[in-house]
């Protein structure tokens, strides 16, 4: 097996200049590509360090949005250099145009890209009470995209020992985000159980608040946990409007709370083809609201292999957990996960659409 490369590193801190003058350019007519190696020098011998090839790369994913603003490019590709990059904080990405996208991946030849949450310390800052605003949680999420305007991409990355979860898609309410796409990823030891410095809650390997056509797929989240409250991390937590998701061909073991969930009037969202073990508090997909919150509606679940207890070793169907007797593979509450606070919603949040099936041994 190849040596992955390690490295310390603030993927999310820009470096040097990288247009000069700040000059803006002519906006290309194809894609920009941006490569990004914090182990390029930061003197080229007067050359350029401009992202434009993988000698001349710039060296965070901040200093490679400006290089495309600068540019004003409308598709891009931002290519990560392959190893274990330490983050001291989130990579966040904001750069928008309207109708472009956005891909992030690795420069070939240079192994996998592995963000490593070990190092970054919370943050304590005032949060809202929907818990949409951008940043106010604790300092311990891999990414966040609130890209708007455009597509986004991430793929083939392993996001792993960050507090708060994996990646976050951070729409807001007159601003949703749109056409974001997650496939081919790794998730991994997320969670407070896997990273104990300063406060805040684990949410999930891909936490999603109002967004529509969000594609999770081919993705693997594996050991999610939180010792204060296992229940509140998920692999998938599409929350507050997120619409017509599609959660398919993914892999969830070892997950402490309910793999899938939704949120808050969350819409026609799609689980297919995804396969579980030993995974969930209350259910394998389950829709959620605390006080005046709204009831999901349209949200589906087909086609799954589900391993044949929660991660408490709870049969499904069969064994009560904490308030709810018994477990159920989907689930609707309000505030407590308790029998009584099941339902009261008009449809069923969660249906099932054929073709589900329970294994007793690990489905990959």
């Amino acid at each position: 097996m190849r040596r992955i490369r390690a490295w310390s590193m603030a993927l999310a801190v820009a470096t040097a200049a990288v247009l000069p003058g700040g000059a803006a350019q002519a906006a290309p007519q194809g894609p920009v590509t941006v490569y990004v190696d914090p182990t390029v020098p930061a003197a080229l011998g007067g050359q350029q360090r401009d992202g434009s090839t993988p000698e001349r790369a710039v060296g965070s994913v901040a200093a490679a949005e400006s290089v495309l603003r600068a540019r004003g490019a409308r598709d891009a590709r931002v290519l990560l250099r392959g190893g274990v990059h330490h983050l001291t904080s989130t990579i966040r990405w904001s750069y928008a145009p309207r109708g472009g996208a956005v891909t992030f991946s690795t420069i070939p030849g240079t192994g996998a890209v592995v963000l490593d949450g070990s190092r970054m310390r919370s943050v304590a800052v005032p949060t809202s009470a929907t818990g949409d605003d951008v940043g106010t949680a604790a300092a311990g999420y891999g990414m966040t995209l609130t890209s708007a305007d455009s597509g986004v991409v991430v793929e083939g990355y392993t996001f792993q020992y960050f507090r708060n979860g994996g990646i976050r898609v951070a729409g807001k309410p007159g601003d949703r985000a749109g056409d974001i796409v997650i496939r081919g990823n790794t998730f991994q030891y997320l969670g407070d159980h896997y990273n104990a410095t300063g406060t805040g809650t684990g949410y999930g390997g891909v936490h999603v608040t109002n967004s529509t056509g969000t594609r999770i797929e081919g993705n693997r989240f594996y050991y999610l946990a939180n010792d204060d409250s296992p229940a509140a991390i998920h692999g998938v937590y599409l929350a507050n409007y997120s619409n017509s998701s599609t959660i398919a061909g993914n892999r969830f073991g070892y997950v402490t709370g309910d793999p899938i969930r939704t949120r808050h009037n969350s819409k026609y969202n799609v689980a297919d083809g995804n396969m579980f073990w030993r995974a969930g508090a209350y259910a394998i997909m389950s829709d959620w609201r605390f006080g005046s919150e709204d009831c999901g509606v349209g949200n589906v679940f087909k086609n799954n292999k589900v391993g044949d207890t929660s991660y408490n070793g709870d049969a499904w169907n069969e064994d009560p957990q904490g308030g709810i007797d018994p477990v159920r593979v989907r689930l609707w509450g309000h505030d407590d996960a308790k029998n009584a606070n099941l339902g009261g919603c008009a449809s069923d949040p969660v249906t099932f659409g054929g073709g589900n099936v329970y294994v007793s041994t690990r489905p990959w």
